[in-house]
């Protein structure tokens, strides 16, 4: 996994509103810094430290599926 490329593209799919993708994205991130994989630089530079873009990114991801569920809640609401 390129944790750098994932975190580029969950955030082209946000700002897309790519529900489905940015879902994908969020969880597969998610899942690699779960098991202890690198994080990818996200704001600031490297000299931040990698606990840092590491707690970035994990509250990116979730803030990115609660997006998700809330579009997806909005969009069942508006079909009934």
């Amino acid at each position: 996994m390129d944790p750098q490329a994932t975190w580029n593209d969950l955030l082209e799919a946000r700002s897309q509103r790519d529900w489905n993708r940015a879902e994908e994205l969020a969880n597969a991130l998610l899942d690699w810094l779960q098991r202890r994989g690198f994080p990818p630089q996200t704001v600031g530079d490297q000299k931040l430290g990698t606990r840092w873009h590491h707690a970035v990114a994990y509250f990116v991801c979730h803030l990115v599926l609660a997006d998700v569920r809330q579009a997806r809640k909005h969009a069942k609401r508006q079909r009934a």
